[in-house]
């Protein structure tokens, strides 16, 4: 009897392992993944839909394919306009996303030989105006106050304030304008008045410093 059950023991122990090395395989695999999408092709190629909602993970993968040929980037979007890979480096894409707005994305490296996923959307009409975003690279949202502190525009009925953000392509900045722009939407002849305020943001231990603090007349 006791060596009936000693046999059923080891006969579950030894369905268990190749059980556990599946399991061990395909986190090495997954894990590997990660670790290896530190060039900014392999990112665009293998993130999401949502996140660029306009194009297909065909699109993009074309758009990759395209750019590293140095052929025009350019495919049709879903809403049938045109989107294009204007620039693609090792850790920098910017995208002219549709005639009115732009998207660039940094690879920004982290104190744990990870990098972290930014990406800023500009719309250029009626005023230029932008959202910074940062993911993780399975891209998972991250806090946007953890990684920089941004001046905070403020709104009044006759001057509406907003910030135009653009990363740089070669370095770990980010350049910052504060504009007061007097814009009335029913007013053809609206004046539009220069920027007001310039910063940049300097990217050091996870996080976007204020590098410099100049006001422009």
């Amino acid at each position: 009897m006791c060596d009936f059950r000693s046999a059923r023991v080891q006969k579950r122990r030894s369905a268990a392992v190749p059980k556990i090395i599946l399991l061990a395989a395909l986190f090495a695999f997954h894990f590997s993944l990660l670790t290896a999408q530190t060039r900014m092709r392999d990112v665009i190629v293998h993130m999401p839909d949502s996140v660029l909602a306009l194009l297909t993970s065909v699109n993009r993968a074309d758009c990759v394919d395209f750019r590293e040929a140095d052929m025009p980037a350019k495919v049709s979007n879903r809403l049938g306009g045109t989107t294009e890979l204007v620039t693609l480096t090792d850790d920098y894409a910017l995208w002219q996303y549709t005639a009115a707005s732009q998207v660039e994305m940094k690879l920004l490296p982290t104190n744990d030989s990870t990098s972290i996923i930014c990406l800023v959307h500009t719309v250029q009409t009626p005023v230029p105006d932008s959202h910074i975003r940062f993911f993780d690279q399975t891209w998972a949202p991250l806090s946007v106050t953890s990684h920089i502190t941004l001046p905070q525009p403020g709104e009044t009925p006759s001057a509406l304030r907003t910030m135009v953000l653009r990363l740089s392509p070669d370095t770990l900045v980010l350049h910052a304008e504060l504009r007061n722009d007097n814009y009335n939407m029913g007013d053809e002849d609206a004046t539009l008045t220069p920027v007001t305020e310039a910063r940049s943001f300097r990217w050091s231990q996870g996080r976007f410093i204020n590098d410099d603090d100049e006001t422009i007349y």
